[in-house]
């Protein structure tokens, strides 16, 4: 039995090829006598000093690889503490109808959000490496809540994990622990959508939550997008929200929404299609012969609609 160095020169002799590795489709054999990879150029085989026998090493292709699949777990790992927030989302079936095809546009004020809103989306690697948001603001009922949702939903749609909550939800539990141990997990959002900013009850505790929630957000420099029918960001002086605003600011984008009432016009569209409805006479008899109808006659129509 050999000593313990012998063993080892003998395993170090044996390591390696004699010749090169296999070359992969495009690979050469470079100036320096290695194969190098025909994609990246890098040289994708060593010679061991000790014994001049070829062993292989990584790429560029194939960092790249191992970075994709590092990004990926990652991604992973941010959508799961996501999906743990779950009981604090608003993203409900009417948030999800929020989407760029449903957008009307129907005068400048509005392409421009629209406009703004997609190159949000279109931009969004570069948005979120500066921890830039947006701070949608104007009167009720003038679409900053659809504008955020056409932006949390596209960016779902492109497996980007998106939170979309709002103060009042996070801090309904009124506990400062119960808070503190949500922070972390709402900071694995990539974006994050707070709906209704202002809308919480104006006590200290309360503003110390709502600074607690800003502050973390701005501290992990991660996104945010806000809606708001608050007004004078600038010239408040109250100090506790003087610091949560100054935050905001620094970070997000105000986005003024002046058109006119979304829901207005919506609602005077439906009041359009059911007066008619209101006035035509001939639907009150369809109704009497209803009530005359006998209730297993009834069920036996229903069942066949």
């Amino acid at each position: 039995m050999g000593t313990l160095g012998s063993e080892a020169y003998r395993f170090l002799g044996a390591l390696g090829s004699a010749g090169h590795l296999p070359a992969a489709e495009g690979d050469y054999i470079g100036a320096d006598g290695r194969l190098h990879c025909g994609k990246c150029g890098r040289p994708r085989e060593f010679r061991l000093p000790c014994n001049g026998r070829y062993v292989s090493c990584r790429c560029g292709c194939d960092d790249a690889m191992l970075e994709r699949e590092r990004q990926a777990d990652r991604l992973r790992e941010e959508q799961e503490r996501v999906r743990e927030m779950q009981r604090y989302s608003l993203a409900d079936e009417r948030f999800r109808l929020a989407t760029f095809d449903r957008f009307r546009a129907d005068g400048p004020e509005d392409r421009r959000v629209l406009d703004l809103c997609r190159n949000y989306v279109e931009h969004f690697d570069r948005m979120y490496a500066a921890g830039a948001g947006l701070l949608f603001r104007g009167r009720p009922g003038t679409g900053k809540t659809f504008a955020a949702g056409c932006i949390a939903n596209a960016l779902m749609a492109r497996r980007v994990p998106v939170l979309v909550t709002s103060l009042v939800r996070l801090t309904a539990e009124g506990d400062g622990d119960a808070l503190n141990r949500l922070l972390p997990k709402m900071n694995a959002a990539r974006l994050m959508v707070l709906d209704d900013f202002g809308a919480e009850r104006d006590t200290e505790f309360k503003a110390e939550q709502v600074f607690s929630v800003i502050d973390a957000r701005y501290a992990a420099k991660k996104p945010m997008i806000l809606t708001t029918n608050l007004d004078g960001f600038t010239s408040v002086s109250d100090p506790r929200r003087r610091r949560v605003y100054d935050r905001i600011l620094e970070v997000c984008t105000p986005v003024p929404m002046n058109g006119e009432s979304r829901r207005l016009k919506e609602a005077e569209l439906l009041r359009g299609e059911i007066r008619p409805l209101l006035r035509d006479g001939a639907a009150e008899p369809a109704m009497d012969e209803q009530r005359r109808t006998r209730p297993d006659e009834r069920r036996a129509e229903g069942s066949t609609v």
